[in-house]
């Protein structure tokens, strides 16, 4: 084999090494998975609150049903090889409404912890959030969607228009909704009428800020 080839061939493995050395550690949209593996195929809701006193995932609510469901989030970060990627930063994590109506504080959306070992990490305990979208919810990575769509998860909060604090502007627009038709957002017990279970819950809200 002439000096040409040879240089040829180291050229092409060089070019392969970068190529996947540049994918190796870096998080792949499609590879990475996020479940929710209690709910099956129904559509769930959050009930948020500003300082986390909302409910935990593990208390969602079937929507428009009310029943009591374990929505769990829990999302595999892999890199192009299929490879766990440990130690990513939670507040790189977050979820997003398709509609932008959830309104999250700041890294008020993100899971509990880093990456594990495994590149495991997970959604259980509340929120620090407000707003409403009866829209489905997206897993996003640094800026990125998951290439897998969105979960089946909807919001709604005392903090009904999403400024960071339940206040009497939120009472005004929920007495507003409350003796009108049905609306989704003023509906925090998900039960499919509003009624006094609602007023509690907001007044359980009453004065919550993010933190």
């Amino acid at each position: 084999m002439g000096l040409q080839k040879i240089m040829s061939l180291v050229v092409c493995v060089l070019i392969l090494c970068s190529a996947a050395m540049a994918t190796a550690g870096i998080v792949d949209l499609t590879n990475s998975i996020a479940t929710m593996d209690e709910v099956g195929s129904y559509s769930v809701t959050l009930f948020n609150l500003p300082n986390a006193g909302g409910s935990a995932f593990s208390e969602a609510q079937i929507y428009m049903d009310g029943t009591v469901i374990d929505a769990t989030i829990s999302l595999v970060v892999l890199d192009g090889y299929g490879i766990p990627i440990p130690g990513y930063p939670a507040e790189d994590m977050w979820l997003e409404s398709v509609d932008d109506g959830m309104v999250p504080c700041t890294a008020g959306s993100s899971p509990d912890f880093p990456t594990n070992e495994f590149g495991e990490t997970s959604w259980v305990n509340p929120l620090n959030a407000g707003g409403c979208s009866e829209d489905f919810t997206q897993v996003v990575i640094s800026g990125l969607s998951l290439n897998q769509g969105p979960l089946a998860m909807h919001f709604n909060s005392a903090d009904m228009n999403g400024d960071g604090a339940v206040n009497l502007a939120d009472v005004g627009t929920f007495s507003g909704l409350f003796y009108g038709e049905y609306s989704f957002c003023a509906d925090f017990s998900n039960d499919g009428v509003l009624n006094l279970t609602d007023v509690g819950r907001l007044a359980q809200g009453s004065g919550a800020t993010c933190p």
